[in-house]
């Protein structure tokens, strides 16, 4: 990543300015680091002192959004998938990318969303990596992510009454970190029973327990 520091009469102003000089329009496209926030002259007239900014920057200036478009449809064609990029929806901190394949999207999803997980997991690294921003990418095709999120949020519902009716603990299959923590949301307030994530890695697994009786 590229560095600048520019000088302003506010730090809004100075990144201002350094948006300009660089001739970019979307402020999350930039880290700012304020160095100094300048002082006012006397009775708020004039500056004393002008505040400074320091800007990180990717040196190509292109937009997350393009190149994970470009990287994403490239891989896809290189491991003979047919897809391409509907959507994509660029924030400060995340990328949503909704894929369309109108012939291999359960290839792309693979059994419980394994392959789209590998899939996001390369892209992330793949963007890092060519461009140097942290923002998290998130795959989605098909709607697949919400629609694993309310399966997941009925199966939690249910094996958490498997509990209650046996009095005996459950252990679920394992799980990214991601679903881990909406089981663990979703029966946070069932005081019911009770969560805890056992194991390590990939084969970290989620244990529901019924709640001790005091």
């Amino acid at each position: 990543m590229k560095v600048i520091e520019v000088e302003g009469r506010t730090s809004d102003d100075a990144t201002k300015k350094a948006l300009a000089e660089l001739g970019i329009r979307d402020a999350s496209r930039v880290n700012v680091e304020v160095i100094d926030q300048g002082k006012s002259g006397i009775f708020g007239f004039g500056v004393s002192r002008p505040a400074k900014v320091r800007i990180y920057y990717n040196e190509s200036g292109e937009d997350v959004g393009d190149k994970v478009k470009e990287i994403l449809e490239t891989l896809l064609e290189k491991m003979n998938i047919e897809g391409t990029v509907k959507d994509i929806k660029e924030g400060e901190t995340k990328v949503y990318v909704e894929l369309d394949s109108k012939t291999s999207s359960g290839l792309i999803i693979g059994k419980k969303g394994k392959t789209l997980e590998a899939l996001q997991f390369m892209i992330n690294l793949m963007i890092n990596n060519a461009t140097g921003s942290e923002k998290k990418i998130i795959l989605d095709i098909e709607a697949y992510r919400d629609k694993r999120e309310k399966a997941l949020k009925k199966m939690s519902r249910d094996m958490a009454l498997k509990v209650v009716k046996s009095g005996r603990p459950l252990t679920l299959e394992p799980m990214n970190p991601f679903e881990r923590r909406l089981i663990h949301l979703t029966l946070q307030n069932d005081k019911r029973v009770v969560t805890k994530s056992e194991g390590q890695g990939i084969y970290r697994k989620i244990r529901i327990s019924p709640a001790s009786k005091k």
